[in-house]
Formats: C-alpha cells, structure tokens, sequence
C-alpha cells in the first residue's frame, strides 16, 4: 500500500538534507518539502507533491493534512505509561492545596466502590505535600475517615512515597513489628504505630506489587485509554518504566492488532534474573516493541527530600536517601552488562549521580564489547565536575523539563552550592547524549509543553528571563531532545527520528509551526495528525 501525504511544511530534521539541532538549515536554496510518500510503513520519499504525485504507482491513497506542519513522530524518554493510564481513571490530587481537598478529591471514588462490589482498592493520589498551604500532615487516621472499611493506598506526586489508610495496612499485614528496610521508611507515631506513610523502598515495592496485581484492576482496559492520550499528544513511542505486567499487556494488544505506539521496555530488577536466562539483551525485539535497559534506583526524590545530596539540606544533617549503596549498584550494573544488558539509574541528588557514575565506569570495557548505552533518569543535579564524565562514558542523561519548572519553588537549598541543576544546556555542551521525557503521570505527557519549558524554563511566565537561564536550549535542540535523542536511546535511529527514505513513517502534523512562533505559542501547538506506521492513529476532530 502506497501513500501520498500532502499539503503539509514538513520539518524532515534529515541532516543530509542539511538539518541539523543547532538550528541551521544549510540548503537555504531548498524548500521545505510539503509531501511524504510512504510504502507499507516506511518512507519511500519526502519532497515536492508535484513531482512525488508523479512517482506514485496507481492506486496511491491521498491524505491531505490541510496546510498543517509536519514533524517526526514525538517520542517519551521516561513514562510510567501503566501508571499514566491509570490515573485518567483514579483520584488525581496533583491540584489539591491542603488536607481537606484531596480528601474531597477521594470521596466520590469511595461512594462508587462501595456501591460496586468489583472494587476492592482505591488507588491514586498524585498529592503533593510541597504545594499545600497548611501544615496538616497525611497520615492514616484521617483516610480513615473517608474510607474506614476499604484499603485506599495513594502515591505522591513523584510516585515515591506511598499514603495508606489503616484498611490497607491490614490487609498488606503491616503493624508497629515491620522493620524499615535499606533505602526506606515506614513512618511512625513517637509509640511506634505506623502512620500509614510509607517512603522510598518501603514504599515501591509495595506499590508495584499492588500495581502488578488483580486488586488493581485490568490492565487491558484501561491501557488503551493512556494510548489514546498520548497519540492526541502527537507521542508515537514511548520508553515504559512500568513493570512486566504492561509488557505483557502491550504484547496482547499488539496480538489484537490495537497497538498504536512503539515501546522501548525498560526493564525492571525483580524480573533480571528471568531476562537473562532468557538470553535477552538491551535492544532486543522489533520495531514495536524493544526491550531496554534495566532500572535502578540510587536514590530518592526531591518533594520527600530523599534524594541523596553530597550536602545536607539547609539545617539539617540529613543529605537524603541512599537507596541502594554503591557496593549493591556496582553488583546490579556489573551483573547485567555482562549479560548484554544496560543500566537505567535513577539518580537525582549530585551524590548520587556520582556513585552511578562510578559503578557505569566500572563496566566500561563490558559494555564496549556489547556497545551499551547506560543512563541516568533524572540527572536534576550534577556535580560540575562530573559533567564532562557523561560524554567519556557514554552515558545518556534522560531528563524531564517539566520537572525543572515545577520544582523551581522547592529549589531554594540550591543557593551556594556549585552544582549543574536540570543542566541540559551544560551537558549538552560537555558533549554529554541526552533524551527528554514526562515521568508522567508525575508531569503531563504533553511533549510541547516540556520544549516550551525547555526554551524558557518558566512556568506561567515567570520568572521572568527564566530560571538559571544560562541553561536553556534552542527550540530545535529541544525537539531533537524528543525526536532523534529518543529513538538513538533505544538504538533505533536509523529507523525514525528524522524523516527520510527508508525510516519508518511516523510523524505528527501540528497547527503551528514550532520552529517559528514565540515560546507561548510553542506551548499551546494542538495536534491534528498523528501517524504511525503510515497509518493514521489519531485524528483532532474539530
């Protein structure tokens, strides 16, 4: 099946044609081309309609894309897309400004479960204690009185603290006896009883197990909502951090022909030992879904404070969490690059960048041989001499400008310390690879969003100039960050991430022209098209 695509700019970003992300269009004697003609789900041209009218075969379908601005399909370096799916149908309290709204919030979704006897847990939350204007503080008594007889479990808006009601201790067997395990915390009363707040690796197993299990629900019901979602937002593939049970749910929906992105599947730790016997290897798969690297976890979040600082916080002696110790990530990073299998570190507090790095340099003539793309997740404060450390280890730094707006009141303990702080610009200077994603539901999954935040580092146009603005990008870099940057980490960018004969045709048509509107208007771009494959997945109905 042949297509023409037509009555579009299209940005091909192609450096042979003289793209490139510094935002130079060399072929200045060239015009964009306004057509791509595609075969099965490949590129066969992109250029002039007129001439490629004239090499289409007979019975070529037309697609007009109504004068719209054509780009390489938007990749998500970093989605919980699981967790993001699901929470389109869960309590979401990331706009709630004290105690009583996020219980207002939670209230109707107890009235329906109680009234429908298939639902067992209530799941959710996306509260954030940093936002709220009141000191009241979250602990089980007060979800008790909302939801006394059904366990409620709530995760905070970075997704590493859990918030229980005393049901759902119960039910998990949690009292004042559990021990608090390495890298975690469950919170106390000064008698010892367990508040119902449970952080760090106390809290993630916990709320991946529950994630994982029948009390969450189907899975395949509502992971084609997220799906949806993301199309609409012009994202055509994605790097899932979930767990095993939304690779086996993207396999079967990729089995009933309903597979509509493409899913680079990082990989989780309690199922590496199965991957390896397995024989599989970072890279793995086709070109709908790939595994990928395997996750781990240096440390906490910034929200709980538990990410591990090589300074204390302001006051304080406290310098975070440590959630795994270097000895245990040497172990994890080694075991798998010995089995062809990258690292994923998540690492936001400068020390522990720097532990991951150390561990990464510690298996680099592995992963030479296996030619491995190790990462760290996050990278929001670096050591400034650990910059130039990315590049000589070839590590990519996979960050989320969302983050960087939303976390600018939080970043007050900054002030005095020589640290590189969402420093994509730095890091991109150094040399250092780098890919953007959401860490949605944390953030919205709206790639224009991330490149308006990248460019500007502002929310709601302030600060004014910009947050550190010595750190922003140009748009195209940023672009690239979600195009090319994406599909090169997981080793597929001779097959998309540009437009060009041969690559994969997917590509999304926007209603502007994001190379040359103002930041505001980079923002607010609305999808009209969104195309995988050749195939229209979404379509904007106006």
């Amino acid at each position: 099946m042949h297509r023409l695509f037509h009555n579009a700019t299209v940005h091909a970003m192609n450096p042979a044609t003289g793209w490139t992300p510094q935002g130079q269009w060399q072929s200045h004697s060239m015009a964009h081309p306004n057509a791509l003609l595609t075969s099965g789900d490949r590129i066969l041209a992109v250029g002039d309609y007129r001439e490629l009218k004239d090499q289409a075969p007979l019975g070529t379908e037309r697609t007009d894309l109504g004068g719209g601005f054509v780009m390489p399909g938007m990749g998500d370096g970093h989605i919980h897309s699981a967790m993001y799916s699901r929470s389109l149908i869960e309590p979401d309290m990331r706009h709630c400004t004290d105690l009583d709204s996020a219980l207002a919030v939670l209230r109707p979704f107890v009235e329906r479960a109680m009234a429908d006897e298939s639902i067992t847990w209530i799941f959710g939350g996306q509260w954030n204690i940093n936002a709220w204007t009141t000191t009241e503080l979250p602990d089980r008594h007060v979800l008790d009185t909302v939801a006394p007889d059904l366990p409620v479990a709530l995760s905070s808006l970075d997704l590493h603290t859990l918030w229980l009601n005393s049901k759902a201790l119960q039910e998990l067997g949690l009292d004042r006896t559990v021990k608090d395990p390495d890298g975690g915390e469950f919170e106390r009363y000064e008698d010892g009883e367990l508040t119902g707040v449970l952080r760090e690796a106390a809290a993630i197993p916990i709320r991946d197990g529950l994630m994982q299990s029948d009390v969450s629900g189907d899975i395949d019901s509502y992971l084609p909502l997220g799906q949806r979602e993301l199309l609409k937002r012009g994202i055509t593939s994605i790097h899932d951090i979930d767990g095993v049970d939304c690779l086996h749910a993207y396999r079967k929906l990729r089995e009933r022909g309903e597979l509509d992105i493409r899913v680079h599947k990082i990989l989780r730790q309690e199922q590496i030992h199965e991957f390896i016997r397995r024989g599989i290897r970072t890279g793995a798969g086709d070109e709908w879904i790939s595994m990928g690297p395997l996750k781990l976890f240096a440390d906490g979040a910034l929200g709980s404070h538990t990410c591990h600082m090589s300074e204390p916080w302001p006051g304080t002696q406290d310098h975070g969490m440590s959630v795994m110790e270097p000895a245990e990530l040497d172990h994890w990073i080694h075991l798998a690059a010995a089995a062809g299998i990258a690292s994923a570190v998540h690492a936001i507090g400068d020390q522990a960048a720097s532990e991951a790095l150390n561990a990464i340099a510690t298996t680099s003539s592995i992963s030479r041989a296996f030619g491995l793309r190790h990462r760290i997740e996050h990278a929001q404060y670096i050591k400034r001499g650990d910059v130039p450390r990315l590049r000589e280890l070839g590590v990519t730094a996979s960050m989320q400008p969302m983050h960087c707006t939303s976390d600018m009141p939080m970043n007050g303990f900054l002030e005095g310390r020589d640290l590189v702080a969402y420093g994509w610009n730095s890091l991109r200077a150094a040399g250092a690879e780098l890919v953007f994603g959401s860490d949605a539901p944390v953030e919205d999954p709206n790639p224009f969003q991330a490149i308006h935040a990248a460019i500007t580092r502002t929310r709601d146009g302030l600060p004014e100039g910009g947050w550190q603005p010595h750190e922003t990008i140009t748009r195209p870099e940023a672009v690239d960050y979600y195009t090319h940057a994406v599909a090169r980490a997981s080793y597929e960018e001779n097959l998309k991430g540009c437009l060009a004969p041969g690559m994969l045709a997917d590509f999304v048509c926007v209603d502007r022209d994001v190379f040359a509107e103002d930041a505001q208007a980079v923002r607010d771009t609305a999808v009209r098209t969104t195309v995988v494959g050749a195939q229209i997945r979404y379509q904007r109905e106006d």
